[in-house]
């Protein structure tokens, strides 16, 4: 029973290496970017993932989101859309994700996420507050 369980094991992650790049290259490459950003920003965080009542490490909480946006497809095409519809909350229990951070404090993952997104924007001129920058700081005619 366990070398079936171990097989399986192999197969779903074989199929997840080899599906992910698939669904993400139907996906521009700049949202891509950003997702990928994201779920690095989760890895590293060092925080306790919560779903439906159970704690995870990071690591654990990247691998599920993977595995979410995979199953949603070409269904997620923006940053966005993966935090609202993939990282937000459990499909299973509608509960939203958590996190307990390394201070002690408990956050919802979706928003903790949006915040690094718009971070992220702004470092790379893509966000509102640049957009609005570079109109201020242009040349008026």
């Amino acid at each position: 029973m366990r070398r079936i369980v171990t097989a399986a094991a192999v197969v779903a992650t074989v199929a997840l290496a080899v599906a992910l790049p698939a669904a993400a290259a139907s996906r521009p490459e700049a949202e891509q970017k950003k997702i990928d950003y994201l779920l690095g920003e989760v890895k590293a965080s060092s925080a306790t993932f919560i779903r439906n009542g159970q704690e995870y490490q990071a690591e654990k909480a990247v691998s599920h989101l993977k595995r979410k946006l995979m199953f949603a497809g070409g269904r997620v095409q923006t940053a966005r859309q993966f935090i609202v519809g993939v990282a937000s909350r459990s499909e299973e229990s509608k509960e939203p994700y958590k996190m307990r951070l390394p201070a002690g404090a408990t956050v919802e993952l979706g928003t903790w996420l949006m915040e690094r997104l718009v971070t992220y924007e702004d470092a790379h001129g893509e966000g509102p507050h640049a957009k609005q920058a570079a109109a201020a700081e242009a040349p008026k005619s």
